[in-house]
């Protein structure tokens, strides 16, 4: 592995980042959980946000744009057998209810599917004046910091590197998150 994660500054455009926000308005509106299946739950100590499920059937134009600079940093750093990402998350974290996102991984360890997450992507969809706070942070490793602070920025990590988003103590703080899924690691 080449770098343990990978920040492509303004990969998206800001009209790109402002069609996302549009479509993400016509799923339905849904208070962020914590677990995995029957552990699923509300926690607002250790995560406060909402989201919405894209549908990633008709979200192709979006998918195919994040998987081109996902396929690009896998060959380069990960090296990991990926296929598609399964699903695309549109998050939102207001300073109102200090929106955060404790410390946490993004993969299920016992999960009995044949597929795990391998790769996790978060684009930024916010403008660092949009908000105050809200850093994104890996636990035990250097941060991407202002590097992936730029609207359009996109950061590509293995799914099981912990990390957390800091409270939002001003504005709002949007993003995209997915999860790119392979064969059960071995």
């Amino acid at each position: 592995m080449q770098n343990v994660w990978e920040v492509w500054s303004g990969a998206l455009t800001d009209a790109e980042c402002d069609a996302i926000i549009a479509r993400a308005g016509s799923y339905a509106e849904a208070e962020a959980t914590v677990g995995f299946s029957d552990s699923l739950r509300s926690d607002h100590s250790y995560r406060t946000s909402t989201i919405r499920w894209l549908d990633v059937g008709r979200e192709k134009d979006i998918v195919g744009r994040i998987m081109d600079f996902v396929r690009s940093s896998n060959r380069t750093n990960f090296g990991v057998e990926i296929d598609a990402p399964y699903e695309v998350q549109f998050t939102e974290y207001r300073a109102t209810n200090k929106g955060h996102y404790d410390w946490h991984q993004d993969v299920w360890l016992e999960s009995p599917r044949p597929f795990a997450r391998k790769l996790s992507v978060v684009v930024q969809l916010s403008a660092p004046t949009d908000y105050k706070g809200g850093e994104f942070e890996f636990f035990g490793l250097q941060s991407p910091g202002a590097q992936f602070s730029g609207r359009g920025s996109l950061l590509v990590f293995p799914s099981f590197l912990q990390h957390r988003v800091l409270p939002v103590t001003e504005g709002l703080r949007r993003s995209l998150v997915s999860w790119v899924e392979g064969p059960n690691w071995r």
